[in-house]
């Protein structure tokens, strides 16, 4: 049932906040509504949270995490066999992409639902993927993670290999560096994300 305080159309926001209340299985109000503390509060503090808590994980311990990044790893797997029919060096390549596409096109379907928290959790595990990639490539010249079907050699070490193909192996510090500091900005702009519809939830309660 929606109930207005005054004769003058609802605004914008007012309607977004009734279609959002909708969806949720709340009276929809039009105005000074009752606030709900999860929408306009609570929701972007455990995102933050969650965020924050990712973050240091994936920072944390070489960025292996118990649980998650045995599924990441379950996918770049993936990625390989799917690329199968490639050339060598798409194959490569192939487990590291997957690995990033995944959570990325997670995060762009909770983007078209305008499910913003989904959004701030599906970025910082993109965030996460891209950092495990970065300690992927930085090992292609010190070969010491425990990798499967590689026996020293290098042969089965994916980044060894692509940037051995490319003329790259010398400049892989660097490399690894720069997809580092990508994984960084993606954690900062999930909690910039999150800093953000928090301040434009309280002002809508506020209103």
């Amino acid at each position: 049932m929606v109930t207005e305080s005054s004769h003058r159309p609802p605004t914008p926001t007012e309607i977004e906040a009734m279609l959002a209340a909708t969806r949720a299985g709340r009276p929809a109000t039009v105005g000074h509504a009752q606030e709900d503390p999860w929408s306009s509060t609570w929701q972007w503090v455990v995102a933050a949270a969650a965020v924050l808590a990712l973050a240091w994980l994936t920072f944390h311990g070489h960025g292996w995490i118990p649980v998650l990044s045995g599924f990441d790893l379950g996918v770049h797997e993936f990625g390989h066999l799917a690329f199968g029919w490639a050339p060598t060096l798409w194959v490569q390549l192939a487990g590291s992409f997957m690995q990033i596409a995944l959570p990325a096109a997670v995060c762009t379907y909770f983007a078209l639902r305008r499910d913003r928290f989904a959004v701030i959790v599906t970025l910082a595990w993109v965030a996460e993927n891209v950092n495990n990639v970065s300690v992927y490539i930085a090992d292609a010249t010190r070969m010491v993670l425990p990798l499967f079907n590689d026996d020293g050699s290098g042969v089965g070490h994916d980044w060894h290999s692509i940037l051995s193909r490319l003329g790259w192996l010398g400049a892989t510090d660097q490399l690894a560096h720069l997809v580092r500091g990508l994984s960084v900005a993606l954690f900062l702009a999930a909690l910039g994300l999150a800093a953000w519809w928090f301040v434009r939830a309280r002002r809508a309660s506020a209103a």
